[in-house]
Protein backbone atom coordinates (compact mmCIF):
# COMPACT_ATOMS: atom_id res chain seq x y z
CA UNK A 1 0.00 0.00 0.00
CA UNK A 2 1.30 3.18 -0.71
CA UNK A 3 -1.00 5.50 0.16
CA UNK A 4 -5.00 5.75 0.97
CA UNK A 5 -6.73 8.98 1.41
CA UNK A 6 -10.09 10.05 2.81
CA UNK A 7 -11.80 13.35 2.55
CA UNK A 8 -12.22 14.46 6.28
CA UNK A 9 -14.71 17.52 6.64
CA UNK A 10 -17.93 17.84 8.08
CA UNK A 11 -20.98 16.57 6.46
CA UNK A 12 -23.08 19.44 4.72
CA UNK A 13 -26.15 17.38 5.69
CA UNK A 14 -25.65 17.63 9.56
CA UNK A 15 -24.44 21.14 9.49
CA UNK A 16 -27.61 22.24 7.31
CA UNK A 17 -29.87 20.66 10.03
CA UNK A 18 -28.09 22.19 12.93
CA UNK A 19 -28.54 25.88 10.79
CA UNK A 20 -32.50 25.29 10.75
CA UNK A 21 -33.09 23.36 14.31
CA UNK A 22 -31.27 25.84 16.49
CA UNK A 23 -32.48 28.69 14.19
CA UNK A 24 -35.67 28.05 14.54
CA UNK A 25 -35.46 27.23 18.26
CA UNK A 26 -33.44 31.03 18.66
CA UNK A 27 -36.60 32.55 16.74
CA UNK A 28 -39.52 30.99 19.03
CA UNK A 29 -37.23 31.38 22.21
CA UNK A 30 -36.63 35.14 21.32
CA UNK A 31 -40.27 35.77 21.06
CA UNK A 32 -41.14 34.23 24.25
CA UNK A 33 -38.58 36.18 25.57
CA UNK A 34 -39.66 39.81 23.73
CA UNK A 35 -43.45 39.19 24.96
CA UNK A 36 -42.48 37.68 28.40
CA UNK A 37 -44.72 39.23 31.70
CA UNK A 38 -44.75 36.44 33.83
CA UNK A 39 -42.44 34.50 36.24
CA UNK A 40 -40.99 31.48 35.85
CA UNK A 41 -40.79 28.29 38.09
CA UNK A 42 -38.05 25.95 36.95
CA UNK A 43 -38.70 22.14 38.43
CA UNK A 44 -40.07 23.60 41.70
CA UNK A 45 -36.85 24.78 42.74
CA UNK A 46 -35.46 27.78 41.13
CA UNK A 47 -38.01 30.89 41.08
CA UNK A 48 -37.30 33.92 38.53
CA UNK A 49 -39.30 37.23 38.83
CA UNK A 50 -41.06 38.45 35.28
CA UNK A 51 -37.35 40.18 34.75
CA UNK A 52 -35.15 37.42 35.51
CA UNK A 53 -37.69 34.41 33.33
CA UNK A 54 -37.15 37.33 29.95
CA UNK A 55 -33.19 37.58 30.91
CA UNK A 56 -33.53 33.57 31.12
CA UNK A 57 -35.41 32.88 28.09
CA UNK A 58 -32.73 35.25 26.52
CA UNK A 59 -30.14 33.46 27.54
CA UNK A 60 -31.28 30.67 26.17
CA UNK A 61 -32.21 32.51 22.42
CA UNK A 62 -28.37 33.43 23.11
CA UNK A 63 -27.34 30.18 23.14
CA UNK A 64 -29.39 28.62 20.56
CA UNK A 65 -28.06 31.42 18.15
CA UNK A 66 -24.85 30.38 18.85
CA UNK A 67 -25.41 27.28 17.87
CA UNK A 68 -27.15 27.50 14.76
CA UNK A 69 -23.69 30.33 14.13
CA UNK A 70 -21.79 27.20 14.21
CA UNK A 71 -23.56 24.82 11.99
CA UNK A 72 -22.97 28.32 9.34
CA UNK A 73 -19.41 27.43 9.95
CA UNK A 74 -19.68 23.72 10.02
CA UNK A 75 -21.43 24.47 6.37
CA UNK A 76 -18.75 26.73 5.23
CA UNK A 77 -16.02 24.27 6.32
CA UNK A 78 -17.65 21.42 4.87
CA UNK A 79 -18.04 23.21 1.43
CA UNK A 80 -14.64 25.06 1.29
CA UNK A 81 -12.37 22.13 3.02
CA UNK A 82 -10.38 20.39 0.74
CA UNK A 83 -8.81 18.49 4.25
CA UNK A 84 -8.00 15.09 3.85
CA UNK A 85 -6.92 11.56 6.29
CA UNK A 86 -4.00 10.54 4.86
CA UNK A 87 -2.90 6.69 5.54
CA UNK A 88 0.72 5.32 4.64
CA UNK A 89 2.74 2.30 6.03
CA UNK A 90 4.75 4.55 7.91
CA UNK A 91 2.55 7.34 9.28
CA UNK A 92 -0.89 8.96 9.88
CA UNK A 93 -1.74 12.50 8.82
CA UNK A 94 -4.90 14.23 9.18
CA UNK A 95 -6.01 17.23 10.79
CA UNK A 96 -6.00 18.23 14.06
CA UNK A 97 -9.62 18.56 14.88
CA UNK A 98 -13.14 17.72 12.12
CA UNK A 99 -12.91 21.51 11.55
CA UNK A 100 -9.38 22.80 12.07
CA UNK A 101 -6.50 24.00 9.36
CA UNK A 102 -3.32 22.66 11.09
CA UNK A 103 -2.42 19.32 9.63
CA UNK A 104 -0.96 16.43 11.93
CA UNK A 105 1.83 13.66 10.82
CA UNK A 106 2.17 11.07 13.02
CA UNK A 107 4.64 8.33 12.28
CA UNK A 108 3.60 4.84 13.86
CA UNK A 109 6.37 4.12 16.01
CA UNK A 110 5.57 7.73 17.76
CA UNK A 111 2.14 6.62 18.97
CA UNK A 112 2.31 6.03 22.92
CA UNK A 113 -1.42 4.43 23.24
CA UNK A 114 -4.71 5.12 21.37
CA UNK A 115 -8.55 4.80 22.87
CA UNK A 116 -11.55 4.85 21.28
CA UNK A 117 -14.76 6.81 22.43
CA UNK A 118 -18.05 6.79 21.82
CA UNK A 119 -20.83 9.79 22.16
CA UNK A 120 -23.95 8.73 21.51
CA UNK A 121 -23.21 7.15 17.44
CA UNK A 122 -20.60 9.03 17.28
CA UNK A 123 -16.86 7.69 17.35
CA UNK A 124 -13.44 9.10 18.23
CA UNK A 125 -10.06 7.37 18.23
CA UNK A 126 -7.93 9.27 20.28
CA UNK A 127 -4.21 8.70 19.34
CA UNK A 128 -1.72 10.09 21.96
CA UNK A 129 1.80 10.22 20.86
CA UNK A 130 5.06 12.10 21.99
CA UNK A 131 3.85 15.64 20.33
CA UNK A 132 0.41 15.45 21.91
CA UNK A 133 -2.57 14.01 20.80
CA UNK A 134 -4.65 13.89 17.39
CA UNK A 135 -8.11 12.92 17.66
CA UNK A 136 -10.21 11.22 14.66
CA UNK A 137 -13.67 11.24 14.82
CA UNK A 138 -16.31 8.84 12.65
CA UNK A 139 -18.46 11.87 11.61
CA UNK A 140 -16.28 13.75 9.65
CA UNK A 141 -15.45 10.26 7.37
CA UNK A 142 -17.43 9.58 4.47
CA UNK A 143 -18.24 6.24 6.11
CA UNK A 144 -18.45 4.45 9.55
CA UNK A 145 -16.51 1.87 7.38
CA UNK A 146 -13.76 3.96 6.66
CA UNK A 147 -13.29 4.86 10.55
CA UNK A 148 -13.02 0.68 11.14
CA UNK A 149 -10.56 0.51 8.57
CA UNK A 150 -8.41 3.75 9.44
CA UNK A 151 -8.59 2.27 13.35
CA UNK A 152 -7.52 -1.27 12.34
CA UNK A 153 -5.15 -0.36 10.09
CA UNK A 154 -3.64 1.99 12.81
CA UNK A 155 -3.82 -0.73 15.79
CA UNK A 156 -2.12 -3.45 13.27
CA UNK A 157 0.70 -0.98 13.40
CA UNK A 158 1.81 0.24 16.40
CA UNK A 159 3.51 -1.42 19.29
CA UNK A 160 1.21 -0.41 22.23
Amino acid sequence: MSEIRYPYKPKLFVAILCILFFGIFSYFTGQVASENDRGLILNRVIEFSATGASIFYWAITGLFGVLSILGAVLLFKGVTSKNELVLTDEYIQAPKSGISNKIVTVKYENIENITEQKVQKNLFLNIFHDGGKLTLVSSVLPKKEDFEYVKSHIVSRINC
